[in-house]
């Protein structure tokens, strides 16, 4: 759970927002974020000797954010927000230097959130719990790196069954309220570009170029009951494809998520599965496939110890009849140091088979400290 730093002055809220009237009113600011830092040792192989790479043995990882969280609460008890993100890295290795950023309004009714995020699929996802090192969401490719010319990694089945029509586009997203446990999300994206950023300028999506008309849903359940825990999803999402896409011979993007986690006792069991349908246009190819993850996990005071599984495989390249894939496992274990901050320790094998070139895999240990404030 993320803690957050309330500043109780008008100048501050005015710094950060610049308005300094409404600040004075009762506009409340907060900071939140995270941090990841992990130093690995092990062995990647390329699997041929003509090797393009040659990997080091050991490795630094850091990767982090800063939440900047504005919120005024109206005295007929509808809230208005707003979250802009700031990477901890810029252009160079990201494309962006600021994350999601919205608006929100939220009450009884539910909420509503318009600006750069993912979609209420992706968000109320659940996959197989995971300690240590994640391995879903792209995450192994921070240990064992991908070969030469794989691509449509991250919220792809290759890599994740996480997926979403594009990457924080400008959506607009409705959360109803959560009625005994079930809640149901719903976004709509004008515009479809994968930047990381949304589109801004011009706001319409030129239907010769890009993806158009993203729609997603999403669903869940989660309960307790008298202390086993159930935590159920489901998702859709589409997009439109462009004119030029489709003569080439895409069709519109679809894919569909599930997720479910059961736990007791400190033990929680989970996994999930994901498949576009008709995958998103990559260079020369598409990302269809379809991906799993399972994972058990146990918990007892400060410590968790936890073993998760992932298998994804895409079409890949129109040109070759092969798929492109990735195997891995990951057992980890993890210690609260303090509130918001995790020691974190893992061994991990991954193996990438692309359909052209050769196949890179690697066993990798790390250890590291996760905050989150």
């Amino acid at each position: 759970m993320k803690k957050v730093l309330y500043g109780t002055t008008a100048l501050v809220a005015a710094g950060v927002l610049g308005a300094g009237s409404a600040a004075a009113d009762g506009i409340s600011m907060g900071i939140g974020g995270y941090m990841n830092t992990y130093f690995s040792v092990g062995g990647i192989d390329e699997g041929s000797a003509a090797k393009s790479d040659d990997y080091n043995s050991t490795g630094l990882f850091s990767d982090g954010e800063i939440h900047f969280k504005g919120e005024y609460k109206h005295d007929n008890g509808i809230t208005f927000g707003v979250n802009v993100q700031l990477e901890d890295f810029g252009t160079a290795n990201t494309g962006d230097t600021i994350d999601e950023k919205y608006i929100e309004v939220k009450g009884d009714f539910g909420r509503i959130v318009a600006g750069s995020e993912n979609s209420a699929a992706y968000i109320m996802h659940y996959a197989a719990p995971s300690v240590g090192l994640p391995i879903n969401s792209g995450w192994v490719t921070v240990f064992v790196p991908t070969p030469t010319g794989m691509s449509g990694i991250f919220r792809s089945p290759t890599g994740s069954t996480y997926l979403d029509f594009g990457n924080d586009e400008n959506v607009i997203t409705y959360y109803t309220p959560r009625f005994a446990g079930f809640q149901i999300g719903v976004t709509y994206a004008p515009s479809v570009v994968g930047n990381g950023d949304g589109k801004n300028f011009p706001v319409e999506a030129d239907t010769n170029t890009e993806y158009y008309n993203g729609f997603g849903v999403g669903a869940n359940f989660v309960e307790d009951f008298n202390g086993f825990g159930v935590a159920i999803s489901a998702g859709y999402r589409r997009a439109t494809v462009s004119d030029a896409l489709d003569a080439a011979g895409y069709d519109d993007y679809q894919a569909i998520s599930f997720g479910a986690n059961l736990s007791y006792a400190g033990f929680t069991v989970g996994g999930s599965y994901a498949n576009e349908l008709d995958g998103k246009a990559i260079a020369g190819g598409s990302t269809e496939g379809d991906a799993f993850d399972v994972g058990v996990s146990y918990a007892w005071g400060p410590w968790a110890v936890g073993v998760t599984w992932f298998e994804g495989k895409t079409e890949g390249l129109f040109a070759d009849p092969g798929e492109q894939g990735l195997s891995a496992i990951e057992g980890g274990v993890s210690y609260q140091v303090g509130p918001g901050i995790s020691a974190r320790g893992g061994v991990m094998w991954a193996e990438w088979n692309p359909e052209a070139g050769t196949t890179t895999s690697g066993v990798v240990g790390a250890v590291g400290l996760t905050f989150s404030f």
